[in-house]
């Protein structure tokens, strides 16, 4: 199965891994390798996040790495990495 990376997506793992740099720039490369390397089990295993409870719909699931919530959506052919937030900020906008 195909991961794709939309637009918010990629510009939340780029704001993300900016902020972590502030402190450490190797520690901030290190986590958005293992971000999309983490995204990757998706293509053999694209059930394996679990639900989204604020959107609670069945095709939008989120992974966890550490403190940050890895959003995506299943299609038939194809899986939408569609945000990634911190666990401390509010899930307020739609991902999708």
């Amino acid at each position: 199965m195909e991961v794709i990376f939309t637009d918010r997506f990629l510009t939340r793992v780029e704001e993300c891994t900016d902020y972590i740099a502030l402190d450490h720039i190797p520690t901030a490369i290190k986590w958005a390798e293992e971000i999309f390397d983490h995204c990757e089990q998706l293509r053999s295993q694209p059930g394996s996040g679990r639900m989204v409870p604020e959107f609670n719909r069945e095709e939008i699931k989120e992974l966890i790495h550490g403190n940050y919530r890895m959003i995506y959506e299943i299609k038939p052919d194809r899986i939408y990495m569609l945000t990634i937030w911190h666990t401390s900020q509010i899930l307020s906008e739609k991902p999708y």
